[in-house]
């Protein structure tokens, strides 16, 4: 498939005229994707100006949790789990603002879920994906009673959503089509809870890899209705809900 990149079009049809060229063109392009100077300056080149949102300090959003617990399996890594300074960063931000309620649309492996589970083991806990991936950290999951992984697409579930009690903490980490990113961002501020907040995940440029990622441009949609912050240090965004007003403000 030639690349939508308009410069790399151009020198993918150029190649594609001479077979050995684009036999060339491929073996340089596919060593790259595991070089991380090409990668850089793929970056530098063709997604310089996508990442826009004002930064903001992980310290600023929770109190420090004290500790942290971290679910393991084997494989410990697998092609779409959150590196570890963003569950850093997550985990500490649902255990340190003490949440009672969490949604996460993107289950995965459900590594996520169960490290949620554990460091918050009180929370009500619901899971979206659209497929079953058997996994221990699924297993594991399966019998409690505050856990929910539901087998159902989250965009159609939204009509559900509204009539269950708003979220504390909802973890946008499902596909990164803009025209997804935007579609579940709007139902996730419909159903988040006063003083709540929303995190994005993948807040971050392309690669060889993935060209796809699409979540800067659907959050730059999201910021003109509501205030969004890219999270220092990680590939994360956030929105966080203005609390409640008691009866004595208003």
């Amino acid at each position: 498939m030639p690349p939508t990149n308009p410069v790399l079009r151009q020198i993918h049809r150029a190649a594609g005229a001479v077979p050995p060229l684009l036999n060339c063109y491929r073996k340089v392009r596919d060593v790259s994707k595991s070089d991380p100077l090409a990668t850089a300056l793929y970056r530098k080149l063709f997604d310089r100006g996508r990442l826009r949102l004002p930064e903001i300090e992980a310290e600023t959003l929770a109190p420090e949790s004290g500790d942290i617990r971290f679910p393991v399996s084997y494989p410990l890594l697998a092609g779409e789990d959150a590196p570890l300074l963003d569950m850093l960063f997550l985990l500490n931000l649902a255990k340190g603002r003490g949440v009672k309620r969490i949604l996460e649309i993107g289950t995965y492996r459900a590594r996520t879920t169960a490290a949620f589970h554990l460091n918050c083991p009180e929370a009500f806990i619901a899971s979206y994906d659209i497929q079953v991936l058997d996994s221990p950290y699924r297993r594991a999951l399966l019998n409690q009673p505050n856990i929910q992984l539901r087998h159902a697409s989250f965009a159609d579930s939204a009509g559900v959503l509204r009539n269950e009690p708003p979220y504390d903490l909802i973890f946008v980490d499902g596909s990164h089509r803009v025209e997804y990113v935007i579609a579940d961002s709007r139902i996730a501020l419909e159903i988040l809870a006063p003083g709540g907040i929303i995190v994005w995940h993948d807040y971050r440029p392309n690669d060889f890899r993935n060209r796809e990622l699409r979540v800067p441009e659907g959050l730059e949609v999201i910021r003109q209705t509501v205030p969004v912050f890219a999270v220092k240090h990680t590939t994360c965004a956030v929105h966080v809900s203005a609390a409640k007003k008691s009866s004595s403000q208003t």
